[in-house]
């Protein structure tokens, strides 16, 4: 005999309905709200590789594909989201607790031209310093001169030499067509070869945008003691979302990648494709909610996740990649279906069937009702307004008090 399998038909994350459709809309409209769309890899033509297609549900190109609600459904458990699951996501309600903040970065490094400009070595250089020669043409003169007066017959001849060719290049240069131009280039080198250096602008090397997104379901049971509601609250929507995150197996003893998602919030963040890369169950809460018997009353669930891709591109919009419009177009949208309290409506499952129940309590509340007296009937306690019928009551329990005390202390 097949077990029967127990339905998620609420919004994973919102309280239980209660029987006041006002304060359903208010718990529905204050949270946010994330659809998920689980999916696999899918090779395609071009540089992309491969993009997201959708597995929510079976009927995939490969039949022997586990989709979602297929794994869910061998765990026991079935996903009647209504419009949602017609729709192929898991819809989740999180706390408003860690909102994303999205950081887009640029790389800039060192021209290449910069180390065309690094022609005088380390020693060189300090040399130059250690001189107070600010070219090479100074470092020369102050050179030639040390030969010349320190240097004895043979250094007079080697600096007068040095100082002879030096005056031969500086005169072929200027003899030159265009030797002004020329000469300030010799003057360029002359400097950098006495150890100066060149700022050029830096160029772009990279981009990066690498989000990172926290959010937390927070699972509640309204009746821990029992085991179906435990079942139904509890058990059920952490198997829903486990399964977003962790290894997929056909064999039960080989695995393969997990699923990879559509994850997109109306109005705070669209991304596409997404992975998700933790997953931590903190059971009982902050607050260690649990029951005499241990069975848990609440359950936070938080799920971090991120972007495929470590860029976002402006320009032609692509479906398969983060674009600035796809960016842009999550923030223009905005959560469906908030109403307000005059024209709330129940939708779900669960609220039809407290409504339900709370009919069948009207029809057997007893409705007998005490017939107003009438002027004639009126006592004169109730023809006392209530300051007269409380002091009268004050009076009468003093003097039964009174009564009761012996003669010597009475006044």
């Amino acid at each position: 005999m097949a077990t029967k399998k127990t339905s998620i038909d609420f919004t994973i994350g919102l309280p239980p309905a209660n029987l006041r459709g006002d304060t359903n809309t208010v718990l529905r409209n204050s949270m946010p709200l994330v659809r998920i769309y689980p999916g696999v890899p899918s090779f395609t033509k071009g540089i992309s590789l491969f993009t997201r297609r959708d597995l929510f549900s079976s009927g995939g190109k490969n039949s022997k594909e586990l989709s979602y609600t297929t794994l869910l459904s061998q765990h026991g458990f079935t996903l009647q989201q209504t419009s949602a699951t017609s729709n192929g996501y898991l819809e989740l309600a999180f706390l408003a607790d860690s909102f994303p903040t999205d950081s887009f970065t640029n790389e800039y490094g060192e021209n290449f031209l910069q180390s065309f400009t690094d022609v005088a070595s380390e020693k060189s250089a300090a040399i130059m310093q250690m001189m107070g020669a600010s070219s090479a043409g100074q470092a020369f003169d102050k050179l030639t001169k040390g030969l010349k007066t320190r240097g004895g017959a043979i250094g007079k001849t080697i600096g007068t030499a040095l100082s002879a060719g030096r005056n031969a290049a500086a005169d072929l240069v200027k003899a030159l067509p265009g030797g002004g131009t020329l000469a300030g280039g010799i003057n360029l080198v002359s400097s950098l070869a006495a150890g100066s250096r060149l700022d050029f602008p830096m160029l772009w090397k990279s981009s990066g945008f690498q989000p990172s997104y926290t959010m937390t379901i927070r699972l509640y049971n309204p009746n821990p003691s029992d085991a179906d509601t435990t079942r139904k609250y509890i058990i059920g929507p952490i198997a829903a979302l486990m399964l977003l995150g962790i290894p997929i197996s056909h064999d039960g003893v080989t695995y393969s990648w997990p699923f990879i998602h559509k994850i997109y919030s109306p109005g705070i963040y669209n991304l596409d494709p997404a992975f998700i890369s933790n997953i931590t169950v903190i059971k009982g809460g902050d607050q260690q909610q649990i029951s005499f018997k241990q069975k848990l009353g609440i359950v936070d669930v938080r799920i971090d996740f991120g972007s495929l891709f470590n860029s976002i591109l402006a320009g032609r919009n692509s479906s398969n990649r983060p674009t600035l419009q796809n960016y842009i177009d999550g923030m223009s949208n905005e959560k469906s279906g908030v109403r307000n309290f005059s024209t709330y409506q129940a939708t779900s499952a669960q609220a039809q069937e407290h409504a339900a129940a709370a009919r069948i309590a009207n029809t057997t509340t007893i409705t007998t009702k005490r017939q107003a007296p009438t002027a004639i009937e009126k006592t004169d306690e109730e023809k006392q307004n209530p300051a007269e019928r409380v002091a009268s009551s004050v009076k009468a329990i003093a003097d039964a008090i009174e009564a009761k005390m012996p003669s010597a202390f009475k006044i």
